[in-house]
């Protein structure tokens, strides 16, 4: 598997991005869910993981803690593509009755 990171460019700034458009699409609606959806996620991923004790083992992990934050980010965007939680298309679902009909 290949993961494409780039670092201006991370879940937060993505939804926000998606936030700002002025279309009232369905589309643009959709893909605001999801970005929602892979932001809670990643959230989520990164809560539980504060609650497992860090281990000393290896020594400074500063590394590990930005590999594993990249992790969360990725987990999170595939979770979304193959539909694991149904967040996006409920809040779709809520949503979608407030767009104007003809769009």
């Amino acid at each position: 598997m290949r993961t494409v990171w780039e670092p201006g460019m991370n879940i937060t700034a993505r939804a926000e991005a998606a936030a700002n458009q002025r279309g009232n699409s369905k589309q643009a609606l959709m893909d605001a869910a999801k970005q929602f959806e892979a932001l809670f996620l990643n959230i989520l991923l990164a809560e539980m993981r504060k609650t497992v004790p860090e281990n000393d083992l290896f020594g400074n992990n500063r590394a590990e803690k930005l590999f594993e934050s990249m992790l969360d980010q990725e987990i999170a965007e595939q979770s979304v593509k193959s539909q694991s939680l149904g967040l996006a298309k409920m809040i779709y679902d809520q949503m979608v009755r407030y767009l104007p009909e003809d769009k």
